[in-house]
C-alpha cells in the first residue's frame, strides 16, 4: 500500500494516498513504544511538476509512553508532517554546499517509490524528546520516589534534612563537631 509507481504519478500528475500505517510498535529516539488505536492515520499527496515529484502530507496517531516526570504509562499523541521532493537527476554537492542547502531531495532510482520511510520519518521527527502526561504533573519525590501527584502533601524525611550533597556530608560533620 505504501509503494507507488513513478509512471502512475507522472501520468496522473496528482495522486492522493490515504490509509492506516499500523505497526505494532515504533522505534523513536527515546525508545520503542507500543502503537495505540490500530495505527497512524496517514494522508499524502504526490504531485508531478517541473520534472520532480513533490510529496506532502501528515501522519497522526498515538503511542504508549512513560511520563518523564512521574513514570506512569500515558498516551502520547504524534502529529507529524510528511514532505519530500523526488528528483530524476542526481546532484553532486560539495560538503560546503550540502550544509547551505538542506533540501529533502531524494534521487529516484527505480520505477517504485517506497513511502513507508517518509511515514516513519514524519513520526520520528515529530515525537518530543521530553513527554509529560499532564502539564501540571508534579513528578516523583527526588529522595524517596513517591508520586507527588498521588500524595500532594508528601513530606519526606530526607527532604526535611535538606538536600546535602553526599560529597559534602563529611564537612557538615566537621562543622557540627566544631560548634559543639
Amino acid at each position: 500500500m505504501w509503494k507507488v509507481s513513478v509512471k502512475d504519478i507522472i501520468t496522473e500528475k496528482r495522486k492522493v494516498i490515504e490509509g492506516i500505517y499500523a505497526p505494532q510498535e515504533i522505534e523513536l529516539h527515546t525508545g520503542t513504544y507500543k502503537v495505540l488505536h490500530g495505527g497512524f492515520k496517514v494522508k499524502m499527496v504526490l504531485t508531478f511538476a517541473d520534472n520532480k515529484i513533490v510529496l506532502g502530507g501528515y501522519v497522526r496517531g498515538s503511542v504508549e509512553r512513560p511520563c518523564d516526570r512521574c513514570l506512569k504509562i500515558s498516551e502520547m499523541h504524534i502529529d507529524g508532517v510528511i514532505e519530500a521532493v523526488y528528483t530524476f537527476e542526481q546532484k553532486i554537492h560539495q560538503k560546503k554546499e550540502e550544509l547551505k542547502e538542506l533540501i529533502n531531495e531524494i534521487h529516484i532510482t527505480g520505477d517504485i517509490i517506497d513511502l513507508e520511510e517518509r511515514i516513519i520519518e514524519g513520526i520520528v521527527s515529530s515525537a518530543p524528546d521530553v513527554f509529560v502526561c499532564d502539564p501540571n504533573c508534579k513528578g516523583l519525590c527526588p529522595h524517596c520516589g513517591a508520586d507527588l501527584n498521588e500524595e500532594p502533601e508528601h513530606k519526606c524525611s530526607e527532604s526535611e534534612l535538606g538536600s546535602i550533597d553526599p560529597r559534602f556530608a563529611i564537612l557538615l560533620k566537621l562543622k557540627n563537631a566544631q560548634e559543639g
